[in-house]
């Protein structure tokens, strides 16, 4: 080839094609990692962890129009959800708070607050 575009565009095609079968045992490892006796620090990082090799396996389409940005917030809102199905009964009320509010807040918002234990400070945000 003698042009980088062409070396470039072969090399994207080659390489961004992700691999099916990691991808499914990605997506089957973080839908059923939960809390448990993890902190929620080390249980959010595990799942972020998960999230961005998905990420590197299965990047969101380039679209034109509005699309990307409903793509990536359904994205943020499946990971909060994933984020707080996991977690322990204990907070299941906070939970139940954050899930009903519209738009979802940035899960690094809640995780936060949930990190640090201020439950005062999550009633506030809610």
């Amino acid at each position: 080839m003698d042009k980088a575009l062409d070396i470039w565009n072969d090399l994207g095609a080659r390489f961004s094609q992700g691999d099916l079968s990691r991808i499914s045992d990605l997506q089957m490892e973080a839908s059923s990692l939960n809390q448990g006796d993890l902190s929620i620090t080390y249980y959010f990082t595990k799942l972020r962890i998960i999230w961005d090799l998905l990420d590197n396996n299965r990047p969101d389409p380039i679209c034109s129009y509005n699309v990307p940005s409903v793509i990536v917030q359904r994205k943020k809102e499946n990971q909060a959800m994933q984020f707080l199905r996991g977690l322990n009964d204990q907070y299941n009320n906070i939970k139940a708070h954050i899930l009903l509010m519209e738009p979802v807040p940035a899960i690094t918002k809640f995780f936060l607050l949930l990190s640090n234990k201020s439950v005062s400070l999550i009633i506030v945000f809610l």
